[in-house]
């Protein structure tokens, strides 16, 4: 009796050890090879000397390709949301600052006119440019009186008609346009519909692209319901990553707030989803590099957020050169960054050094972030070889010479500490 309860336990729970992963997400990050299990942070900072992750990469990988495989099927996936023309834009938005609508590169107090070309004038000259704003329009003046979010949307100087002729001046310089949901705005003016309801018809009457969920874990599906009613279907990016993963199928985006270890960790929403965009908000620091790190590694984007409620915390001309630098070779190569074959943490052969790879037919691309303090210099990398296969340093502009070892070609190329690079 005892050896038929053990042997049907064993049948229960064979279905389980399925569900399982040796390397489990550790909320919407996932560890990169050698990092796994979780540690404390002392022993963390341990095996941040380790050599490399290369050993464990091939089961890191196959392990996560099946966890992968099988959170889809459990969760009922369908991927129609990234296939939208409407919402492809998604898919290219790498750069995305928040704004205050009182700022004064945007509004002209004076003259009463939004002045988008000098705004966006400016983010060229800076840091080469922006794929989408998110405008704020409602704190820190909510709560001064009764007006509720989409009231403070409307009162803005000339109405809905100077909004959508703003929205309509951003379009012609290739730059989409979000503006935010409270869901915390339960105080002020009842709307008289519910929240998405409300959200959906502004959006459609200002001509916006896009809904940024402040405080959300996930924008709720009835909000993508409600735009869709609309005939105006916008995109949402909950402020956090969806709880849920089932959450990936009407969120097109999410903001993150990564925590930042010496090996790059991989945003779980990317990994499930490549067509997913992952905006890196890291409002406060003043030190860009692992932001931009992590956006580079991962093929995601960055908030390049500097006037934070009326504070100041400009990107300093070092970070912004890496910026221009980074979204140039992101938007440049956009189809390779939600390759559907990407493969981060691609073994390499400098330590401190992490790779992705993102291949498509006839090209691949590499990413590569140099997590040391010092410059590395030589070989870096081993890739598969062809004949009239032509490998290019993309950083620096300049074609390689690889070394050839039978079916292998080896790349030498430099990185400045804390640097970029890409092949």
């Amino acid at each position: 009796m005892r050896f038929c309860s053990l042997v049907l336990a064993l049948l229960f729970l064979l279905p389980l050890a399925a569900q399982d992963t040796r390397y489990p997400p550790e909320g919407s990050q996932i560890p990169g090879p050698g990092q796994t299990p979780p540690q404390p942070q002392w022993v963390t900072s341990l095996l941040q000397f380790r050599a490399s992750g290369n050993s464990e990469f091939a089961a890191w990988l196959a392990d996560l390709k099946q966890w992968r495989h099988e959170r889809l099927i459990r969760m009922g996936y369908d991927d129609a949301e990234y296939r939208r023309q409407e919402l492809l834009w998604t898919q290219k938005n790498f750069v995305s600052p928040q704004a205050m609508v009182e700022d004064r590169y945007f509004y002209d107090p004076e003259r009463r006119v939004y002045t988008v070309g000098r705004f966006l004038d400016d983010l060229d000259k800076r840091y080469g440019g922006i794929d989408s704003v998110l405008l704020w329009p409602v704190y820190p003046n909510i709560g001064i009186d009764n007006r509720n979010q989409w009231d403070l949307h409307r009162d803005m100087p000339g109405g809905i008609p100077a909004l959508r002729k703003m929205v309509e001046d951003f379009h012609r310089r290739g730059v989409r346009v979000l503006f935010p949901a409270m869901p915390w705005d339960t105080g002020t003016h009842d709307a008289g519909v519910p929240h998405w309801t409300a959200t959906a018809q502004l959006m459609a009457e200002i001509g916006a692209d896009g809904v940024n969920g402040d405080t959300f874990s996930g924008v709720p599906k009835a909000y993508r319901t409600a735009s869709d009613e609309t005939g105006h279907a916008v995109a949402f990016e909950p402020e956090g990553a969806p709880e849920a993963d089932e959450g990936l199928m009407w969120n097109n985006m999410n903001w993150t707030n990564f925590r930042f270890t010496f090996v790059p960790a991989v945003p779980k929403q990317k990994w499930l989803e490549p067509r997913h965009m992952i905006n890196i908000s890291d409002r406060w620091s003043r030190d860009k590099t692992d932001d931009l790190q992590y956006a580079f590694f991962n093929g995601i984007g960055y908030v390049s957020w500097e006037n934070i409620w009326g504070i100041w915390n400009q990107i300093t001309p070092r970070d912004a050169e890496a910026l221009r630098r980074v979204a140039a070779i992101q938007r440049r190569f956009a189809a390779h960054m939600v390759s559907a074959d990407w493969e981060p943490h691609t073994p390499v052969m400098q330590y401190g050094v992490f790779a992705s790879k993102f291949p498509l037919a006839a090209s691949t691309v590499w990413t590569f972030v140099n997590r040391n303090e010092y410059p590395i210099e030589g070989e870096q990398i081993a890739v598969p070889h062809r004949a009239g296969r032509r490998y290019y340093d993309l950083w620096h502009g300049v074609e390689l010479q690889p070394r050839l070892a039978g079916e292998t070609a080896v790349l030498r190329f430099a990185m400045e500490g804390n640097g970029f690079g890409a092949v």
